[in-house]
């Protein structure tokens, strides 16, 4: 189920460097998985590619979930999730800020 649905996430963006994808293992309660991607060296994506597509992926998988503050590529922890905001919600939080801080 992981490999058939995420390799279309990395067949997508990357279609002429994507190679393969396989599930590696899991951990105990088979919470955390270990894949293995693929991609042809001339042309990879870099590591920060590969972990915000495995982020934006989060909202489109079924059957599991993908927590993007725990990816790890090579190694290298993701350090945090996207989140997206519109543009008026993000006006209005700087509005809010600066009247609060303007009340001291």
């Amino acid at each position: 189920m992981i490999k058939n649905q995420l390799t279309p996430v990395f067949q997508n963006p990357f279609p002429s460097s994507f190679k393969s994808l396989g599930v590696v293992a899991f951990s105990n309660g088979s919470i955390i998985n270990f894949i293995d991607v693929s991609f042809v060296s001339t042309s990879a994506p870099n590591s920060t590619q590969i972990a915000n597509t495995l982020i934006n992926a989060a909202s489109t998988v079924d059957g599991f979930d993908i927590e993007g503050s725990s990816i790890g590529v090579n190694g290298i922890s993701s350090g945090g999730v996207i989140h997206k905001i519109s543009l008026v919600t993000a006006s209005w939080l700087c509005l809010l800020s600066w009247i609060l801080s303007n009340q001291q």
